[in-house]
This record gives structure tokens, sequence and C-alpha cells, in this order.
């Protein structure tokens, strides 16, 4: 049988269009298509929640479809964690990321590989841990804290948010690096610990920058002794580290982000980012980190956030495991 050269053409147009059918069919959506998960290891109304929650709103406009918070709090975060590695690596679950992820592996243990498995997309803030002392109290400088615990039996009585806390590393980094002693008074959290310092129940203590802190430290009634890093903290009137006469072993400050996990594409990892960075440009998201007492942070791109966290794991691993600190 033969076919004109017209009906050759008009098969072969028809196949054609079969074709960009078929390949428009298998083409992926465009991400994000559908809404995303910002999964919190925290309970609502803590200061992670809040800091989500006010990151997920702006991100929902820029990317065109609702970021939702969804709260998993338990294990020190890793139900939250376990929940989004539990997905497809596609973006649609991300993780509320802070200092824990650096933290869990040696403290409690985590059924994942934290070097591989979990990919970093950015920063959002980055939070200051103080030593802290009532203003009735007699130590008005680190050093004075340094040289009462030297000489009594057993050292200060040193408040903290709890076993394993930043707080609590802060305290651990202290005594290693002054060779100074002090009983841990671990408590169920930064305000518990306040109510302890203010009632004498401990002498000293850590703890994060907060809203509850800055409100405390601003109506003088509690003393900050030192911020533990090399630089002062915003909105806060502490001598940083080295004006405390506190070595660089002793810098410590929390942080908070987004991570995903690993496989995500690249792209959907910079989108992700782009639209993290310009929630945190937002002025009513940095007032919203600044009346909490964090300060507004940006990594330039998700690589840097990657390094900043593989370099807090190695440090807190290595640390966790030599101070022998142990889950309560």
């Amino acid at each position: 049988m033969k076919f004109g050269k017209g009906a050759v053409r008009l098969a072969f147009s028809f196949t054609a269009a079969l074709g960009l059918v078929h390949a428009a069919c298998a083409a992926p959506a465009p991400y994000p298509s559908r809404p995303i998960q910002l999964i919190v290891g925290f309970a609502p109304g803590g200061a992670a929640d809040t800091m989500a929650r006010a990151v997920a709103e702006e991100m929902s406009r820029s990317l065109g479809q609702p970021v939702v918070v969804d709260n998993r709090s338990g294990a020190s975060g890793n139900i939250a964690t376990q929940a989004a590695l539990a997905a497809a690596p596609d973006g649609y679950a991300v993780i509320f990321a802070a200092i824990h992820l650096a933290t869990n592996p040696s403290m409690i243990g985590v059924p994942y590989n934290p070097r591989t498995d979990l990919a970093m997309v950015g920063q959002m803030t980055s939070v200051p841990v103080f030593m802290l002392a009532a203003a009735s109290s007699p130590y008005r400088t680190a050093a004075d804290v340094i040289a009462a615990s030297r000489k009594l039996e057993g050292g200060v009585k040193v408040g903290s948010g709890g076993i394993g806390t930043s707080s609590h590393l802060a305290l651990e980094l202290v005594k290693r690096a002054e060779n100074m002693p002090a009983l841990h008074i671990p408590y169920r959290g930064g305000t518990p610990a306040l109510q302890g310092l203010m009632s004498g129940e401990v002498d000293v203590m850590f703890d994060l920058g907060s809203g509850t802190l800055k409100s405390y430290i601003d109506s003088g009634k509690v003393r900050p002794l030192a911020v533990m890093q090399a630089n002062a903290a915003s909105g806060v009137k502490a001598p940083p580290a080295p004006a405390a006469g506190l070595p660089k072993e002793t810098y410590i400050r929390s942080w908070q982000g987004l991570a995903v996990k690993a496989g995500t594409p690249p792209a959907i990892i910079d989108k992700l980012h782009g639209a993290l960075n310009a929630a945190m440009r937002q002025p009513a998201v940095q007032a919203r980190a600044q009346a909490m007492g964090m300060e507004p942070t940006v990594s330039a791109t998700p690589a840097e956030f990657q390094k900043l966290y593989l370099d807090e794991l190695a440090r807190w691993s290595a640390f966790i495991k030599s101070a022998n600190i142990k889950p309560q």
C-alpha cells in the first residue's frame, strides 16, 4: 500500500504531537506545586516555634505555596528530624534546624547518619549565650565567679536550661578552660533556671538570649557577666568573652536555620535558600527575632551553612564525649 506525501506528513505530525504530550506529562511540576511542611521539633508557643512561623509566613509569599508549620516535639527534636528524613527528598518536608542537630548524635544517639543524611538550606538566626548573676549577687564579673568557685568545696552552684543544652555546654567549656569546679543544677528550661537564680537556689547561671531574659536584664533583676563570644551581643550590655577575661575555648553560640533530607535536588535547595534569605531581610521578621534575643543571620550559600553545621557536629561530638556528658 502506498501513502501520499500528505498522509506521511500528517502521520509524522501526529506522532510528534504525541511525543510532546508524553514529554509534557513526564516533566516534573515546577517546585513548589503544593504546600510545604516545616517540621519543628519543639512545642507551639516557644521561641523556635515563633521564629519558624514568622519565617514560614514570609516564605509562603515568595514561594507562592503555603509553608505550614508542623510541630512534632519530643526526644530533643529527634522525632521531627526522623519525620522529615522519612519523607521523599523533594523539598516538601523541611526541618527546623538548630544546634540540637549537632549535639543529639553524641548526647542521645540518632537513627541516621548526621554527616550524610542532612542537607542544610540556610541559617536564620544566631543566639548568644550569657553568664549571669542576680543583681543582689556579690559576683560582678566572670573573674569573681571563677575565683569564688575555686575557693569553695565543690564550687559555686550554676544553673542551666538542662543537660546537654547550650547553656550547660557553656558551663562545661568554662569549667575546662578555667579549671573551675562547679555544682551543676539543671532545670527544665531557661525560665525555671532564671527563677532559681532569683530565689538563690543557684549562684550564677548560663542562658540563651531570649525575650524573657532581656526583660530580667532590662529591669535590673539580673546582671550579665559575659556573653560567650568574641563580639558584643546586640541589645544587651554584656562584656564579650575576651573583655571578661575568658579564652576563645569558651565561645559558644546557638543557631537556627532550615535543612532538608540529603539527595534533595540542588535547585530546590537553592530556591528554599533564596526564600529564607528574603524572609530574614524583612524588617518585621528581624524585629521578631531581636525581640526574642536572637540575632538575624543569613548564610551566603547553602554550602556555608552546611560547613557551619559539620564544624559544630565535629566540635560537640568530641567535647561531649571528652566531658562525659550524659543525658538525664
